[in-house]
């Protein structure tokens, strides 16, 4: 009878070791599942970080006179942009160049009008035609501008879409003149940055009913910050800056909170059931039916 016990012992605390050996076996695959779901994640996760922060800068914009605009035909622009597949960059509207470059690239402009000049002294062009400088017999001014924020899908306070208007004037015996604009956006105090040049539009004497609006939606490559807002303008024809208004001059273009559309994605909880979960279920069930007999077992024996 000792010995029959004796036995029964021995085959249960083999059977022991044995549960206790799968149940190691078991939990040491169950942690190196989760640790490289987890790894897999983290990757994840850096992988799109590290996209945004080296996507290019792409842009689309939309300008009219305001007066032309309602609530409705702004809501189709808006729609517009964002559906839009030819960002500015690509098109030739904006260039992402800082202000100094740009301001450069029009000097040269003006002294290969002159040089031009020089060689082509007999023909009948004149140097008033070749030299694209500004016309003196007009003073022109940006009386004011205003800025509106208007699309943030993420709820976070940084807009994707926005828009810019201005009041251009001008002074000269003739009350009418044809401009166009480039603005520029520069992030916390850095570099001027341009986004887009408007198309040419007339403005008259110093009313406000020539206002001019632009409505921009960033694409892509620009990080939740705040933005400041510069416009130069121009006049049809010539060269030279005539006129410039920013953050300087009002605050409705200073520290504008803007995103691009990478940026201001709304968030959405995902549950993902991988192999990983799978396995962990698999793994518990085996645990359990182990555990179910080997206290039949024990039953048995007693």
């Amino acid at each position: 009878m000792f010995k029959t016990n004796n036995n029964a012992s021995t085959t249960n605390l083999s059977s022991l070791k044995k549960l206790l050996l799968v149940c190691t076996v078991c939990l040491l695959a169950f942690t190196d599942l989760i640790t490289n779901e987890l790894a897999a994640n983290e990757l994840t996760a850096n992988e799109i970080a590290a996209s945004k922060l080296t996507s290019k800068q792409y842009s689309v914009s939309q300008g009219m006179t305001k007066k032309d605009l309602n609530e409705q035909q702004r809501q189709i622009i808006i729609e517009a942009n964002k559906q839009t597949e030819v960002p500015d960059q690509l098109n030739g509207k904006a260039t992402t160049k800082t202000r100094v470059v740009m301001l450069a690239s029009q000097n040269k402009i003006i002294k290969s009008a002159k040089n031009a000049s020089a060689v082509q002294r007999d023909s009948q062009l004149s140097l008033r035609q070749l030299t694209l400088n500004r016309d003196y017999y007009a003073d022109f001014t940006i009386y004011n501008a205003a800025s509106f924020l208007l699309n943030d899908y993420d709820g976070d306070g940084f807009y994707q879409t926005f828009s810019v208007t201005f009041d251009a004037d001008i002074y000269s015996d003739n009350q009418f003149g044809e401009v166009y604009a480039l603005l520029y956006i520069s992030k916390n105090g850095g570099p001027w940055s341009h986004y887009f040049t408007t198309d040419s539009f007339i403005i008259e004497g110093d009313t406000d009913l020539d206002e001019y609006e632009v409505i921009t939606t960033f694409l892509s490559g620009y990080a939740s910050d705040h933005y400041d807002v510069l416009i130069d303008l121009y006049q049809v024809g010539y060269s030279d800056v005539v006129a410039t208004y920013s953050s300087d001059d009002s605050n409705a273009l200073y520290a504008l909170p803007l995103e691009s559309a990478d940026y201001d994605e709304p968030y959405v909880e995902v549950v993902t059931v991988s192999e990983g979960g799978s396995m962990s279920m698999l793994i518990l069930f085996l645990l359990g039916t182990l555990l179910i007999r080997f206290k039949s077992r024990m039953l048995q024996a007693q």
